[in-house]
């Protein structure tokens, strides 16, 4: 797959951040940048474009976290950065080796099992087991010795059993970059951090081999992050000589930052080990408040973490209900280090950096679908998936050499419900995860909420309508932490309100209007009619039109439109028609919206006046092009702008028709 936006702007970004200093010059905080997006955005893929950016000439290490065993703890802190300084001591193009020296004396001292010994003999067995592995010229004996002590302090429980592999396969590799070097350095550096309390350096590590876990966690990613301030001027003079990536028109000499890249962060073992790692900076960053770790983390998250919100406003809320007036987060092209740096308040600058990764564009759709961004598939497909990537994708494979005629319906899905494949929908919906983290709700009441949750007015986090179904409330939650909810950028006579994402939304609501007619679960129109009863929408036209119209009702919904076309200015007018308009629909897969358009006009539109007919005309084609899962019809769309721009002004009598006009030409957006 070529790279999209969403993989090159992270790319881009991750660029602008790799300027470390100006030789001579001042360093700098580090952010953790966390690429937000939900499942098959492309986040995996936006790692393994940076990482393939940096290459050999930019330090770097790449972790993922996706674990789903349950069965299996988590990895640890310690193991993970047992993992990370073993990618970092690889060899790099004309570079020294990164040594992890002080990190690799804790291992040996935390893998060496002491239990039942005195302090003496511990300081002794501690001593011989550093100067053999640091300076016995084979390495197959130190591998033997090591294997022996690792199952000891297994035995002991010293090490879980995941950590023992970790360190048998890992510490060895660490041994040898130090093997031969001196370590008395090192030692004193156990010795004089705060946690040693002034002992001796093997008195420091008897103590660090008998910590509770905890504490060892903090004092080996201390160790860790010393390793990384040692050996990161050593091994950066000779970036100077390398291909440059950053933006420096002025080629002036400069450092680069070392690269972490963590991969799905939200899963077990992620956030605890971006929340240790920040932990030990702040705590070294109290006693050296201009010590600053050369270690830029990227990091990647299908899901909002609360923690985030004391300096970053949540993608599904709307700046009105901004309170705390945190900042908006940025989308990842928008992202540099200035934004991230600047103070905006007296409250401590937050260290993460939250971007949201970008949506594919028409053009980057085209590429991937190999086919004119002009052409009705393309259009669809854009509208479809929003630009998600893995949908985006899906797309491709069921679209295959098929071509459609405008207004078709039935791209997506099974258009017989009697043919094997009916239950597509479900089956896409089972693919995004939904329930990983509400494993005792099923797809199926998610589902059978999708007229709550795809709802405007109920997705932003401060919804106060009481909808008495089970699990709604949950639901809502989890769609928005698991990143498909958005603040709307439409205004009108609704401005707070949040939307979910297109493909999501509509693939709920397709999955409920095609559940089977025996199903023990409610149907389309039982939770539709449920969210009109609710006392919320009965007080709000709006609303009320917009569950009329879900359940087919057009000519209740016109009735209000034509009541209300001269009440108020024009453009609240337009935007609560253009929310209505989006109301989901049960109509057949196998009919085209052309058909259905002549059918809804002669339903909705006799005895009316000539406002009336006109409102009629434009809410059903509206209705019918605002479905992202049809083939883009020209004629409605010829029919939308004819009412907006050319029959509704002449009837007004407002002043302010200047509204309808821009309605008009805003309908000539093939995204539209």
């Amino acid at each position: 797959m070529p790279i999209g936006q969403p993989h090159l702007s992270s790319v881009l970004l991750t660029r602008r951040l790799l300027w470390n200093r100006a030789l001579g010059g001042p360093s700098r905080p580090q952010p953790v940048v966390v690429l937000l997006g939900p499942v098959g955005s492309g986040k995996s893929t936006a790692l393994e474009s940076i990482s393939g950016a940096c290459g050999a000439e930019v330090v770097h290490a790449l972790v993922d976290f996706q674990y789903d065993q349950p069965a299996v703890a988590p990895p640890t802190t310690v193991e993970t950065l047992a993992k990370v300084a073993f990618e970092l001591s690889r060899t790099w193009r004309a570079r020294p080796r990164a040594r992890f020296t002080r990190f690799t004396l804790g291992l040996i001292a935390v893998q060496t099992s002491l239990d039942g010994y005195s302090r003496e003999q511990a300081k002794e067995t501690l001593r011989v087991s550093i100067k053999a592995f640091t300076h016995h010229p084979r390495a197959e004996r130190v591998i033997a010795d090591l294997d022996r002590l690792i199952d000891s302090a297994k035995s002991a429980s010293v090490l879980t059993a995941p950590a023992a592999e970790i360190v048998r396969t890992l510490l060895p590799p660490l041994i040898r970059t130090i093997a031969r070097q001196p370590v008395g350095e090192a030692k004193r550096w156990h010795a004089d951090i705060p946690e040693a309390e002034g002992a001796t350096p093997l008195d420091a590590l008897v103590s660090l081999s008998r910590a509770e876990p905890t504490k060892i966690t903090d004092w080996l990613t201390a160790a860790f992050l010393a390793d990384i301030r040692e050996s990161h001027p050593r091994m950066a003079a000779p970036d100077r000589f390398t291909r440059c990536v950053c933006p420096n028109p002025s080629k002036a000499r400069h450092w680069h930052n070392w690269v972490l890249l963590l991969d799905n962060i939200d899963h077990p073992g992620g956030a605890r080990f971006v929340t240790d790692l920040l932990a030990a900076r702040e705590r070294r960053l109290r006693n050296h408040p201009d010590e600053h770790d050369a270690l830029l983390v990227v990091a990647t998250s299908g899901r909002w973490d609360s923690h985030w919100e004391s300096g970053w406003r949540a993608p599904w809320q709307c700046p009105q209900d901004n309170i705390s007036r945190a900042r908006a987060v940025p989308l990842c092209h928008e992202a540099n280090y200035g934004h991230w740096a600047d103070q905006a308040s007296e409250a401590p600058r937050s260290p993460y950096y939250p971007v949201l990764l970008e949506p594919l564009t028409i053009d980057e759709t085209a590429h991937i679908l190999e086919i004119s961004q002009r052409a009705p598939e393309c259009i669809l497909a854009q509208r479809a998936t929003g630009g998600l990537p893995a949908a985006v994708h899906l797309f491709k494979r069921l679209l295959g050499d098929r071509h459609f005629r405008p207004g078709a319906r039935d791209v997506l899905g099974s258009a017989d419900p009697a043919r094997p494949d009916a239950d597509l929908w479900r089956e896409r919906l089972a693919g995004l995860r939904l329930t990983r983290h509400l494993p005792d709700i099923s797809i199926d009441e998610f589902v059978s909420a999708a007229p709550f949750a795809t709802a405007p007015w109920l997705l932003p986090h401060n919804a106060t309508s009481l909808i008495s179904r089970p699990h709604v409330g949950r639901i809502l939650t989890e769609l928005r932490t698991a990143l498909w909810g958005i603040a709307s950028k439409h205004g009108g006579v609704t401005p707070n309100y949040s939307e979910l994402h297109p493909w999501l939304a509509r693939t709920l609501v397709s999955a409920l209007a095609r559940r089977d007619a025996v199903s023990r679960h409610s149907s389309y129109t039982a939770q539709f009619e449920a969210l009109l009863n609710d006392p919320d929408t009965l007080g709000d036209p709006a609303r009320t039109a917009y569950c009329q119209l879900a359940l087919g009702r057009i000519g209740q919904v016109v009735d209000a439109f034509e009541d209300s076309f001269d009440e108020g200015p024009h453009q609240e007018w337009i935007d609560r028609l253009e929310l209505v308009a989006r109301a989901p629909d049960e109509l057949p897969l196998d009919r085209s919206c052309g058909e259905f358009y002549e059918e809804l006009v002669i339903k909705a539109a006799h005895g009316r006046s000539p406002a009336g007919n006109i409102i009629t005309r434009l809410m059903a084609a509206r209705w019918l092009v605002a479905n992202p899962f049809a083939i883009p019809d020209p004629a409605l769309r010829d029919i939308i702008r004819h009412a907006y721009g050319e029959e509704l002004p002449p009837l007004s009598r407002r002043p302010d028709v200047a509204a309808l006009y821009e309605a008009a030409r805003l309908a000539s957006d093939p995204l539209f």
